[in-house]
């Protein structure tokens, strides 16, 4: 089977826990996106509206930028980004603290008062329990230890949804959502809705082909690396590969794939690298 028939048969197998469909879906069916936001967040949005496709935060030349799956606001100037989590990463509570940071550089204009500062929700999809609790949510705030009822007022809020929750914790919306995100099971009016978006954005010519090109260059870049890494099978130049690798900002998984080393080793080389 070539490249282009695998990278082909993961679009059609492709749901909507796929970060790329899913970020597409909500791009071409805004009043869902509305209508999912306000399932997750308990909120009322009158309108939303995409200040920019395919957001990119990045503040300095330097730092490392983050691609969001789905960035909005609504009428009342919020922000609202929610990204779709497939795979287990250790540095997920990171992560979310690295994209508000982002969020808030990218949103709050050189000279202005921090009051402008807007308030934002950041909410990650995930399929798995990351905290191991059980809970279908997780939501977080800034609050005082001595005074738990004491919250910072910072404008923030950071949510974790988990479609492995066995807890009675969330109301039939949510659960019902990710019963769909994890197994595509349909089991109310929003999702059938949904569920038909999904299919429709899945058989966009243009959709798929800018989700073939866009794998087929990771895909490159991944065996780029991986045969500069053979040359006279030298420590040197996997050393080389790695630090390519983590220059394109590659996901640890892969970089772990390509060069066999532990996560360990290669954040230690991403540490270096950076205070170099």
């Amino acid at each position: 089977m070539t490249r282009e028939e695998i990278i082909s048969r993961q679009w059609e197998e492709a749901t909507i826990s796929n970060n790329f469909l899913f970020g597409k879906t909500m791009e071409a069916y805004p009043d869902l996106c509305r209508r999912l936001i306000e399932r997750i967040l308990h909120v009322k949005i009158r309108r939303i509206e995409y200040p920019e496709r395919e957001k990119v935060l990045e503040e300095r030349i330097d730092c490392k930028g983050v691609r969001v799956d789905v960035y909005v606001q609504d009428d009342s100037n919020k922000i609202f980004n929610l990204e779709m989590q497939m795979s287990r990463e250790d540095d997920l509570a990171r992560r979310i603290r690295y994209y508000q940071g982002m969020l808030d550089l990218n949103n709050l204009k050189r000279g202005s008062r921090y009051e402008k500062l807007r308030d934002s929700y950041i909410v990650f999809i995930c399929l798995f329990d990351y905290f191991r609790l059980g809970k279908h949510v997780y939501t977080f705030r800034e609050r005082c230890d001595e005074d738990l009822n004491l919250l910072l007022g910072d404008g923030s809020t950071k949510v974790f949804l988990n479609t492995e929750g066995i807890l009675n914790d969330a109301d039939e919306d949510i659960k019902n959502f990710l019963e769909y995100v994890a197994r595509g099971v349909v089991a109310d009016d929003f999702i059938a809705e949904l569920d038909v978006a999904v299919r429709d954005v899945k058989f966009a010519k243009k959709v798929r082909l800018e989700y073939m090109t866009l794998e087929l260059m990771i895909q490159e870049r991944i065996e780029q690396a991986r045969a500069e890494g053979r040359t006279e099978g030298r420590i040197e130049n996997m050393l080389e590969v790695a630090k390519k690798m983590l220059s394109l900002n590659m996901s640890l998984s892969n970089i772990i794939a390509i060069t066999g080393w532990s996560k360990e080793k290669i954040l230690q080389l991403a540490a270096d690298t950076k205070a170099k």
